[in-house]
């Protein structure tokens, strides 16, 4: 008995040594990280792929290095990477995917392909869709942490707080295969040689950027995609103007009709009144607040609604919605008429719970 617990003790210890030898050690020092990487069109079916390497100096600050080429399929990028850099090249810390929009309009499918079996790629990477071109912006200087952990942390801080909705690889795969929902992406600009700015929200078809939200329309944009956690929003009273600051929206869809599709989207939005350009604040002036920025949300995210039908794109999730409540759904019916014949009620209700100062 004592010989054969010895027997597989030994065949355990040989088979731990034999997995241990199949890891490849890497040591930080010796590696090249990327931390982000951009895609842009090349000639014929080539594409220009750029990788940046974020170089550490002793002062904390960091030297932006990229790496670029061009190849055919996606994946001998990072193989001409590798030939080109002194150190193995490694993606385990990417913070940031960029498609050039003239790349991104004939279609992503290719790199989101190689992306999501790249182990070294987190799921919570962020992804974005670039007015121009990809490789400038990976080659330029923003920030002290270098050009990754700033875009980053730009995506990041508008989602939190302003009008961004929650974005990542993982999020951006599932609604891409999601039947009865667009995907989509941030939209980011280079402003100058020091600024990035986010620029709107660029929509997919079949992989291919097919419209997009401009800026000033993206707080309408998240509003319709489920609940704000912060926003402001100026509203116009007459020649007066208030923001309505601390903006919290719940938003509920309800589908009341069918043959032809009806849909109720209930917007409960609550805010705190800062600031207000009239000589005087009360009570009156809150309620006609409520009603405008009640009007703003009804016809803005109307708009929207009747553009997205028209381009035949559903970043809201009308589909996918429908076919939770529908027996039998048809959703090659639903593409070819149902979807633009379907009439959508906005239902806002605005609620002023704090006032604040009189410019």
């Amino acid at each position: 008995m004592k010989k054969n617990r010895w027997y597989y003790l030994q065949i355990v210890l040989c088979s731990l040594l034999l997995l241990g030898g199949c890891v490849q050690t890497e040591i930080i020092d010796d590696v090249r990280l990327v931390t982000g990487i951009g895609f842009d069109k090349g000639e014929g079916d080539k594409v220009i792929g750029t990788a940046l390497i974020p170089f550490f100096l002793p002062d904390q600050t960091v030297e932006n290095n990229t790496l670029t080429t061009s190849a055919s399929p996606t994946r001998d990028l990072f193989n001409s990477f590798q030939q080109m850099s002194p150190d193995p090249v490694v993606t385990g810390s990417v913070e940031i995917v960029l498609f050039g929009m003239d790349f991104a309009k004939e279609g992503i499918y290719q790199v989101l392909d190689s992306l999501q079996r790249d182990p070294g790629v987190g799921t919570k990477t962020y992804l974005a869709v670039v007015d121009g071109k990809a490789q400038e912006i990976l080659e330029g200087d923003f920030g002290k942490q270098g050009n990754a952990s700033f875009i980053a942390d730009m995506l990041e801080h508008n989602i939190k707080t302003r009008d961004l909705p929650k974005t990542n690889m993982h999020l951006f795969m599932s609604d891409y295969y999601q039947t009865g929902k667009t995907a989509y992406l941030p939209l980011i600009k280079k402003k100058d040689d020091k600024a990035v700015q986010l620029n709107g929200i660029a929509l997919f078809k079949d992989g291919k950027v097919v419209d997009k939200v401009p800026r000033n329309d993206m707080f309408f944009f998240k509003i319709m995609t489920g609940d704000y956690g912060e926003a402001s929003q100026r509203v116009v009273l007459g020649k007066n103007k208030a923001m309505v600051e601390s903006i919290r929206t719940k938003f509920k869809k309800k589908l009341v009709r069918r043959n032809p599709y009806e849909i109720d989207v209930h917007i409960k939005v609550k805010g705190f009144l800062p600031q207000y350009t009239g000589h005087h604040l009360d009570q009156k002036i809150i309620n006609e607040v409520e009603r405008a920025l009640e009007n703003q949300i009804r016809s803005y995210s109307g708009k929207l609604v009747k553009q997205f039908q028209k381009k035949d794109v559903d970043p809201f999730g009308f589909g996918h919605f429908v076919k939770s409540k529908t027996r039998g759904f048809s959703y090659k019916k639903w593409k070819q008429t149902d979807y633009r014949n379907l009439k959508v009620n906005i239902m806002p209700s605005v609620s002023i719970v704090e006032s604040g100062v009189i410019q």
